[in-house]
């Protein structure tokens, strides 16, 4: 996939600064504590709701969007941990092999990788499926993410999967 960079605007920078603010605030950690805490708490937050019964799930409340209320402001606490912690930067990327398509993501020095927060936390929120993002947050920590070509713009949730179901 063809993929290029622009540089976000002052404005949008400011923006994801105060949804990650809301994002602290909604999952309940303040944006000076540890990235460890800060991932752990969105991680557990994006989790599967707990089953009620024997064959329930937890109610979701219809009321709330998923995208606006949850995605955006835990995606942009997500990616400002990364930029605070790794370093690293957030991007506006152009997708070529899909008709130009924008998106707005996180991604280190070379550009290697890219983790697209926003669109990560909403699939986990409205799939309900377990995520990875402690996981790849400690894969980074540890350095055992194997080496991407420079300006690849790999993404790094693609390839981060649990060896064994946390359920």
């Amino acid at each position: 996939m063809s993929t290029t960079e622009e540089r976000i605007s002052e404005s949008i920078a400011e923006n994801l600064v105060g949804a990650a603010e809301e994002g602290a605030a909604l999952i309940g950690v303040s944006m000076t504590d540890t990235a460890s805490s800060i991932v752990e708490a969105i991680n557990q937050f994006l989790e599967p709701p707990k089953k009620t019964g024997w064959f329930s799930k937890a109610k979701v409340d219809p009321q709330i969007d998923n995208w606006s209320d949850r995605a955006l402001p835990i995606g942009s606490l997500w990616g400002e941990t990364m930029v605070r912690h790794f370093g690293w930067h957030w991007a506006s990327l152009i997708q070529h092999d899909h008709d130009d398509y924008k998106v707005i993501a996180v991604v280190n020095d070379d550009r290697s990788l890219a983790v697209f927060p926003f669109h990560y936390c909403f699939g986990c929120l409205e799939n309900h499926v377990y995520p990875t993002v402690l996981l790849a947050f400690n894969m980074l920590e540890a350095g055992t993410i194997p080496s991407q070509p420079a300006n690849g713009f790999v993404n790094l949730m693609d390839g981060v999967r649990h060896i064994v179901s946390p359920v």
